[in-house]
């Protein structure tokens, strides 16, 4: 079985960021964004990109905005990896890299561009995006619920591996609405992934993000959950793209 055998739609997806809610302890106090996803497929892996902007109104009044572009490609056998990145913000200078991984079922490497330092050794088995997300529908259309996986996602080098933790619920049955259109499934699953450092003790993940997840890989909504507060990303349009002409 390839590592792309669940049923996932090449499209395009606009989405609308606000606040859900926040502590009385947190500094956010609105959130305004907007993202647009897109992936896409070549003759032997995954397309994807990703540009959003995104807001964050604080106690005192201030505002501080994140503008990035994420750029990947995935093999089908889900054993290649590359990337790069674009990301500019009000709280840190203008970033642009890029890298690429590999992996094996006995070993991992990743490289980047920022990084002098010798390359990442990355865990066997490392999935990346595609692959975690194929394991995923695959697990949840078997009745799975758990998936565990060392994921390698590509951005700084401190960030690009996580270990996750995979909470498959049960399939709702709920009508698309009309901006689904033809890719509109008659109900979802919901995914709750949980992001760890790999070296992590503390029981706390970094985030966790709640997704509506479709069988074909469309993504209603998803909620990202900091702790002291959430975003709550709605599904506002969605696009086919075609898929290129192969030998």
């Amino acid at each position: 079985v390839s590592a792309s055998s669940a049923t996932v739609t090449p499209h395009r997806a606009f989405y609308e960021m606000q606040l859900g809610h926040a502590d009385q302890n947190s500094d956010i106090q609105a959130v305004v964004g907007r993202s647009a996803f897109t992936l896409g497929r070549d003759c032997s892996g995954w397309l994807s990109n990703e540009d959003y902007l995104i807001e964050f109104e604080g106690k005192e009044g201030g505002t501080n905005r994140i503008i990035s572009r994420f750029e990947s490609w995935e093999s089908d056998a889900g054993d290649m990896y590359s990337f790069e990145i674009s990301e500019e913000s009000s709280f840190q200078t203008k970033k642009n890299f890029n890298g690429y991984a590999n992996v094996t079922s006995r070993t991992g490497t990743a490289y980047f561009s920022i990084s002098d330092e010798t390359p990442m050794k990355l865990p066997a088995d490392t999935y990346f995006p595609m692959r975690h997300l194929n394991a995923i529908i695959d697990g949840a259309e078997k009745g799975e619920t758990i998936l565990a996986a060392s994921v390698f996602t590509g951005a700084d080098p401190d960030d690009a591996l996580l270990a996750t933790n995979t909470v498959i619920g049960s399939w709702k049955i709920d009508a698309p609405g009309a901006r689904l259109g033809e890719f509109g499934q008659k109900g979802y699953w919901p995914i709750q992934i949980a992001y760890f450092k790999p070296a992590a003790k503390a029981a706390e993940p970094e985030y966790e993000i709640n997704y509506s997840m479709q069988s074909n890989g469309v993504v209603r909504r998803y909620v990202i959950d900091y702790g002291e507060f959430t975003i709550i990303a709605k599904l506002m349009k969605l696009e086919a793209l075609n898929a290129p002409k192969c030998p």
